[in-house]
This record gives structure tokens, C-alpha cells and sequence, in this order.
């Protein structure tokens, strides 16, 4: 008798006996209206990760200006860009993924960093460079990055 009993609840189940929900109970629409764009602390962390998987080549071929210990540290090139905090410290920390972009030529311009060997980052490392400055866009766009300050006195 119990086997009978349990297919026929089976058949209740895979008929879904179940009345359909009212319309009114709809919590689908304002699920479906929201982008579906990562929450920002997720894009921060996305960016984080990868500026951790990028250090290396950072320390490689740019600590050597922009860190504090570095060898041919200088104040304007520290003020320039500080790779020695993260985010970086310097006037670029509004644009740093573009403009690191742009001084290692993964922009398409000629590369202009590192300043004693302009292009020499390449291949993997410019590809992990790249990756992070793709994060830091993702992060920078959904408005994830605190305002930063601006510098009155340096213009481009």
C-alpha cells in the first residue's frame, strides 16, 4: 500500500500540482531591471588580485623610480606615480590603468617607460600589466574607486 501511496504523491509532484504563483507575486522585474554588472566590491577585489599578480613585473621594471626604496627614486617621479601604496600614490591615481596603458605602449602609442629601456616590458609581463589595467577600467567605469584628489597645479 505504501509503495502506491508514494507514486502517486511522485505523480503530483511531477505534474507541478502546485497552483501558479499570483501575478502579483512577481519579484523577477526589479531582479531582471538591475545590469548585470558585478557588485563593485567584487570589481575592487577583481582589481586587487590582479595588481598582486601584476607587482612583480611592476617590481621588476618600475620600483626601481616609483617606490620610495627604490634606486632612482626621485620626488617628481614619486609624485608622478607611488607603486610603493595601493592604490598607487601620485597625481595619475585618477587615470593610472590609462595611463600606465599608455607609457608601455598597450594603448597602441610608443612606449615611453620604462624610462631607461622604453619597451622593454613585453610578452607575459606586458599581458599581466594589461590584465590589471583591464580590472582597474572594470573597477574605475561602475564607479568603485574613491574620488580622487585633484592636483591643482599639474596639468598635461
Amino acid at each position: 500500500m505504501k509503495l502506491v501511496t508514494f507514486a502517486f504523491a511522485a505523480a503530483l509532484l511531477a505534474c507541478g500540482s502546485k497552483p501558479p504563483p499570483p501575478p502579483a507575486a512577481a519579484p523577477a522585474e526589479p531582479v531582471a531591471e538591475k545590469p548585470a554588472e558585478p557588485p563593485k566590491t567584487d570589481l575592487v577585489a577583481a582589481e586587487t588580485a590582479a595588481w598582486e599578480k601584476a607587482k612583480p613585473v611592476f617590481t621588476t621594471y618600475c620600483s626601481a623610480c616609483h617606490t620610495k626604496e627604490g634606486k632612482k627614486a626621485a620626488k617628481t617621479k614619486l609624485d608622478h606615480f607611488d607603486m610603493g601604496t595601493y592604490p598607487p600614490g601620485g597625481h595619475h591615481t585618477a587615470t593610472i590603468g590609462f595611463t600606465i596603458r599608455e607609457v608601455l605602449g598597450i594603448s597602441g602609442k610608443k612606449p615611453t617607460m620604462p624610462f631607461d629601456k622604453p619597451g622593454s616590458v613585453k610578452g607575459d609581463d606586458l599581458a599581466t600589466i594589461k590584465a590589471w589595467t583591464d580590472a582597474w577600467e572594470a573597477a574605475e567605469t561602475a564607479g568603485a574607486h574613491a574620488e580622487a584628489p585633484h592636483d591643482e597645479h599639474h596639468h598635461h
